[in-house]
């Protein structure tokens, strides 16, 4: 049997309680602050010239607290007995995306534009980030002046709270709503349809295989992440996508043209396709705390405040309400 000498044995007693102090003064040195995002679409005709290859929305490493949300009863019709949780989600959320992905069934096809906790909720030493309540929220005002705007639409709405780490360790938010496109669309924006057979161009795949298809992952109208972090100041990172339907014009080649059915056109061609373009909004901002800030956008828009609140307490074992919390995903 291994014995430890009284010295070696204060040693280790001494080191665990040091330990424990530090991770103790970590938490209280935190700054934790409440975060309010409203974004809006904005319908008016623009001259800009949108990327022809979307970027791929980072779901990895993200605090996603739109899934347990919009997906718990849904996916549990579609798996049977093994649907997930809000508590799954917070704790096992790689398993429960694994097993959304081989569902059979979509979870949902359009997100709606408030994602809310079911009653007020707020943050405890421990919880990580939390989402709050629609009762929560401050931005009525400010969301019914610009619905009211001519071509506005309402994308997303969200509050909650969280603590702010250096850039470095900072884990982003996921946010996506809106309409799932991925029934009539690829990712890439071209239309599923021109992969049949027997579709208006023969067998011209568009540039399709520049795209891995994955009838499995959605395309929503809205995604994205946004980053909040605090490097002696506030900043705030986007990087958000909005899907638009449209239409693109693409020149047929001549190896193109023969696999047509019209066979006797030897000289390259322009045709015209349904096609969802895909819109970025990347910007990063330094900003103050309190204050109301609007990001700009020819297609969009962001109103969102950073407001300071009370440093949140140790969690107890019981209390009345339960906060709900995310998904991180790893």
């Amino acid at each position: 049997m291994l014995r430890l000498s009284k010295n070696k044995l204060s040693a280790a007693l001494a080191v665990g309680l040091l330990s424990s102090l530090s991770v103790s003064v970590n938490a209280a040195e935190e700054r934790w602050f409440e975060v309010e995002v409203y974004i809006f679409e904005r319908d008016v005709p623009t001259v800009e010239q949108w990327p022809t290859t979307p970027a791929e929305t980072r779901t990895r490493k993200t605090v996603d607290f739109i899934t347990p949300m919009v997906s718990t009863d849904l996916t549990a019709v579609s798996m049977g007995l093994n649907g997930c949780t809000s508590s799954d989600w917070a704790t096992d959320s790689v398993n429960c995306n694994e097993q959304l992905s081989n569902a059979k069934h979509k979870a949902l096809a359009d997100v709606p534009m408030q994602i809310a906790a079911p009653a007020p909720a707020v943050a405890h030493l421990g919880d990580g980030a939390v989402l709050l309540a629609e009762s929560q929220s401050q931005f009525n005002d400010i969301i019914a002046t610009i619905s009211r705007e001519k071509g506005t639409t309402s994308l997303l709405h969200m509050t909650w709270q969280q603590s702010m780490l250096p850039r470095n360790r900072a884990i982003p938010v996921r946010l996506y709503s809106g309409h799932d496109y991925s029934e009539e669309y690829e990712f890439g924006g071209l239309p599923i349809k021109a992969q049949e057979s027997d579709a208006e161009f023969g067998n011209f795949d568009f540039m399709t295989s520049q795209f891995a298809s994955d009838t499995n992952k959605p395309v929503w109208k809205f995604d994205g992440t946004i980053n909040i972090y605090l490097q002696h100041y506030l900043f705030i990172e986007t990087n958000f996508t909005l899907r638009e339907e449209g239409n693109k014009t693409v020149t047929l080649t001549q190896n193109e043209l023969l696999t047509s059915p019209d066979a006797t056109q030897t000289s390259p061609q322009d045709v015209t396709t349904p096609y969802l373009y895909a819109i970025p909004m990347q910007q990063n901002r330094r900003v103050r705390s309190d204050e109301v800030h609007y990001f700009d956008h020819p297609k969009m828009g962001m109103v969102i405040q950073i407001r300071k609140m009370e440093h949140p307490s140790a969690k107890v074992s019981t209390r009345n309400s339960v906060a709900m919390e995310p998904g991180t995903t790893y």
